[in-house]
C-alpha cells in the first residue's frame, strides 16, 4: 500500500508529539541496516525526557524541530537544527539531523523537511549548517547535496555496526 501523502503537513514539533517522536526512533532503530547510530536497546528516553527536549526547542531562538505529520499515520519524520554554540566565534553555526520512517522515503518528505530547516535558518541568524551522514546512505547523500550540501570530509570506521566499522562523511552548506 502506498503511502497516502495529500495530507502532509510539515510543522513546528510540539511537546504533545513526545510520545510519537519516541515510537518513531524505535521503529527507526528496529530496521535492519538503518543509517542511524544507534541499537533498538538505546532507546531508553521517557516521554517526560522527549518533552522536556521539545519544550526547548520551543523556547530556543537557535532551535528548532520539524515534524512531517500524516494525519492518520501520525508522525511520519522529523528534521531538528541547532545552533552548535552561543559562543560569538561559532554561533553560526547549525547541526541538523533528520529521519523519515519507512515506507514514506522516497515521496518528498525529506524534501519538504529539508526546505522548511532553510527556510528557518537564515531568521535564527545560521550561516552554516552542518550534518553527518553515513558513507552508504547515498538516496540522502543526493537529497543534500540537491540543497546545496558539500562534502567536506570523511570520519572513517566511525560508526560500529555489530563486527563492522563504518565511514560517515561530513556534509555542510553555507547560507
Amino acid at each position: 500500500m502506498t503511502p497516502d501523502t495529500s495530507n502532509l503537513s510539515i510543522r513546528e514539533a510540539k511537546q504533545s508529539d513526545a510520545a510519537a517522536l519516541i515510537a518513531h526512533l524505535k521503529a527507526l532503530v528496529a530496521e535492519p541496516g538503518i543509517n542511524i547510530p544507534l541499537a533498538p536497546d538505546e532507546v531508553t528516553m521517557t516521554v517526560d525526557q522527549e518533552k522536556a527536549i521539545l519544550a526547548d526547542f520551543e523556547t530556543s531562538p537557535r532551535a528548532i524541530m520539524f515534524v512531517a505529520d500524516s494525519g492518520d499515520d501520525g508522525i511520519v519524520g522529523e528534521l531538528s537544527i541547532k545552533a552548535i554554540s552561543s559562543r560569538k566565534a561559532v554561533q553560526h553555526v547549525a547541526t541538523l539531523g533528520m529521519s523519515v520512517k519507512h515506507g514514506w522515503r522516497g515521496k518528498g518528505i525529506g524534501r519538504q523537511l529539508m526546505a522548511a530547516a532553510l527556510e528557518w535558518a537564515p531568521t535564527a541568524g545560521i550561516k552554516r549548517i552542518e550534518l553527518y551522514v553515513y558513507e552508504r546512505n547515498e538516496p540522502a547523500i543526493e537529497l543534500y547535496k540537491s540543497f546545496g550540501f558539500e562534502i567536506e570530509g570523511k570520519r572513517r570506521q566511525f560508526i560500529r555496526e555489530g563486527d563492522a566499522y563504518l565511514d560517515d562523511y561530513v556534509m555542510a552548506r553555507l547560507l
